[in-house]
């Protein structure tokens, strides 16, 4: 179980010219890519009443009209709160349920983790992942802060704040808003990425953006994780992080430092609720949730818009 520590978040600022880590000429671990039959034989549903998968299997779409409740896709786990995720219709995009999640006055919602070891067979490489999420009634304070999605988290005690981040014991990065910068309060927050990773010790690292993630509308974010090369239990500086939103990029760093083993690559994705201030009877909804296996954002987009 994922444990969310209240820790005191440092505000660093994102440079996006940062340079790439010393090339290592190693090639990167080769993919696991599962056909249909391959996941039949592990007996893994890629179809509908588990994800909704394309192709090769490296398109998935989890598609909420598809189940009954956030725990038959999500691995809900770690809810603090009186409330639990569900599934509504009375805000949508395309389809007819979108997954709801509000803030009562407890710290953390829950996590909603899509595992890829269990709905794919396996850690991951690379992945693509992109969402719809409509924050509702949120009126935050100088230096409130919203965590609201893992992109990605690999769950361990150094993923967050249980213990320091060592290559083999987990990592991750929860992104949210925040009401600083200048933020454009109340209509919107600026987004921040938190990070737990090899260069990083005690609290995440915290970065703020200039994005802008808008209140009481829908809004598009966009992930894109790769995992660093690593050989003999030295981990390479080239592992990536790229996050969008509402289309632009709102950070980017290429030259990141997660793991040092092939079972403490990328674990999940999916929401996440979890307030440092105050949030409550403010919520979230979530929709159109798409993920991409062993793409960067543009063959994502492509193979998506083509699936």
């Amino acid at each position: 179980m994922t444990s969310d520590q209240p820790v005191t978040e440092h505000d660093r600022s994102v440079s996006n010219d940062r340079t790439s880590g010393a090339e290592a000429g190693l090639g990167r671990r080769s993919y696991l890519k599962l056909a249909g039959s391959a996941a039949a034989a592990l007996g893994i549903s890629g179809v509908a009443g588990s994800a909704a998968a394309a192709g090769d299997g490296d398109l998935i779409s989890v598609n909420y009209d598809d189940y009954s409740a956030p725990g038959d896709v999500y691995n809900v786990n770690d809810v603090r709160g009186s409330h639990q995720p569900e599934f509504v219709t009375n805000r949508t995009t395309t389809g007819q349920q979108s997954l709801y999640t509000a803030f009562t006055d407890d710290q953390k919602i829950a996590n909603c983790e899509y595992r890829f070891p269990e709905h794919v067979g396996d850690y991951q490489d690379e992945v693509y992942t992109r969402f719809k999420i409509y924050p509702e009634n949120f009126n935050l304070n100088q230096d409130d802060t919203i965590r609201m999605f893992w992109g990605p988290l690999t769950n361990g005690p150094g993923s967050s704040g249980g213990g320091n981040t060592d290559g083999t014991n987990g990592w991750s990065n929860a992104i949210g808003f925040a009401n600083r910068n200048d933020s454009p309060a109340p209509e919107g927050y600026k987004f921040f990425s938190y990070s737990y990773h090899l260069d990083n010790t005690g609290s995440g690292d915290f970065q703020m953006t200039d994005a802008v993630v808008q209140m009481d509308e829908w809004n598009e974010i966009e992930c894109h994780v790769k995992v660093n090369s690593y050989q003999n239990g030295q981990a390479n500086a080239d592992g990536v992080m790229q996050y969008w939103v509402n289309g632009e990029l709102a950070f980017e760093d290429t030259s990141m430092r997660f793991t040092t083993t092939d079972d403490n690559r990328i674990e999940a994705v999916g929401p996440l609720g979890y307030v440092v201030g105050n949030a409550s009877n403010a919520a979230m909804y979530y929709d159109e949730h798409d993920i991409c296996l062993n793409m960067g954002r543009e063959e994502a987009r492509t193979a998506l818009e083509n699936q």
